[in-house]
């Protein structure tokens, strides 16, 4: 998924959970940098250099991008040099010359193509951790642990154990996260009902939950965001 923010300086941006890895290249005065983000657990305001353009590529949840020489858990609510950790021959500065989104995106597919991505081996750690993030991704968090156990012939006690040493917390927080991000498009494309209604249809026990949820990974209620 890319985007490009054009922000006033001094304004912060909200960060919130989503599970997912973002590479976000800032245009500033002297150049552009090249940041790798993990997903913060809770609700952070960042100026980001107060830089007032940037372009950013964000993975699918739990996706490890190709190269990338870091490991999910180790970038929890972090941002490091994506240079540092990123293969030499990726042509950062050829980016830093692209002004319009759609040139940036077609430049960042063309010099990421180029990477080679490594194959997980059948029935490794890894290839587990890909198969549960992917349940759960297409469930929008609405799956049960043992559910996971049950479809991929693993123990509940395992698939954590995987989960937290890939990712760097569990899977039920991973659920989370993606039933709030579920929720949040709700209120994006205009869904009229009552909190209550829709909060039901996203595996929320109550309106409460979802509200307790909402405050603690985005840091106010669906009232509150909707406005």
């Amino acid at each position: 998924h890319f985007y490009m923010i054009t922000k006033k300086k001094g304004v912060p941006l909200r960060m919130i959970p989503n599970g997912s890895i973002d590479f976000i290249f800032s245009y500033e005065p002297d150049g552009m940098k090249a940041w790798v983000n993990g997903t913060p657990l809770s609700p952070v305001d960042d100026l980001f250099t107060d830089s007032t353009d940037l372009f950013g590529v964000r993975f699918m949840p739990g996706t490890h991008p190709t190269g990338l020489a870091i490991r999910q858990k180790d970038l929890i609510g972090l941002r490091f040099s994506l240079e540092d950790y990123y293969p030499k021959n990726f042509d950062f500065q050829g980016l830093l010359g692209k002004t319009d989104f759609p040139d940036r995106v077609r430049f960042f597919i063309k010099e990421y193509s180029k990477l080679k991505k490594d194959e997980p081996e059948p029935f490794g750690m890894e290839s587990l951790f890909e198969t549960v993030c992917d349940m759960i991704y297409k469930t929008d968090g609405q799956i049960r642990i043992s559910d996971l156990a049950e479809k991929t012939g693993y123990s509940d006690r395992y698939i954590r154990k995987v989960f937290q040493e890939e990712m760097g917390f569990s899977p039920k927080i991973f659920c989370n996260i993606l039933r709030l991000q579920r929720a949040i498009e709700f209120i994006n494309y205009g869904f009229d009902e009552k909190t209550a209604d829709w909060a039901a249809s996203l595996g929320y026990y109550d309106q409460a939950q979802c509200i307790r949820d909402f405050r603690k990974y985005l840091g106010m209620t669906p009232r509150q965001y909707k406005k």
